[in-house]
């Protein structure tokens, strides 16, 4: 495991994925301490210790000490933003994108000039209006949701389109 602080941009990188530590408490990281990386698989796991001051010159660390609090602040923190950003999803609205997208891709069908027949320029007509349905069908039908929608653009509960 690679892990890397950078406690003035309250930094965490643990195995090249960052984290910007924005929910998580990392008040416990020393004041003097500027970064500090750590590697487990290199030599049986060290790493260096960055002071503020460079002055004080840097440690070389043989184990992670405190500084192991900072795996479980990078998971706790990647929840926390996880549950904050679902928090701050409307569902709905997303929805209501994609059905946009949807019909905006199915114009054409419609057109005077089409290459369809009547009978798939009707086919197309239904799952169209079915599109625009969406939002009163989310509503009526209790087994279905915008979130399940929105999580999932191939739930059987968009309409299909015709072939």
């Amino acid at each position: 495991m690679k892990l890397q602080i950078v406690s003035e941009d309250n930094l965490i990188i643990k195995d090249n994925e960052p984290i910007f530590i924005t929910h998580t408490d990392i008040s416990w990281i020393p004041s003097d301490v500027w970064a500090v990386e750590w590697d487990s698989e290199k030599n049986g796991g060290e790493g260096i210790i960055e002071y503020r001051e460079p002055a004080k010159g840097n440690d070389h660390i043989t184990s992670l000490g405190i500084y192991s609090q900072a795996i479980t602040d990078h998971a706790a923190e990647k929840l926390a933003q996880a549950n904050a950003y679902e928090t701050s999803r409307n569902h709905l609205e997303e929805v209501r994108r994609w059905r946009r997208a949807l019909l905006n891709d199915s114009d054409w069908t419609q057109n005077a000039d089409s290459p369809l027949n009547s009978s798939k320029k009707s086919e197309w007509a239904v799952y169209r209006q079915e599109l625009r349905d969406i939002p009163e069908t989310i509503a009526s039908t209790p087994s279905l949701s915008a979130k399940a929608l929105a999580d999932d653009f191939s739930h059987s509960g968009w309409p299909t389109k015709p072939s």
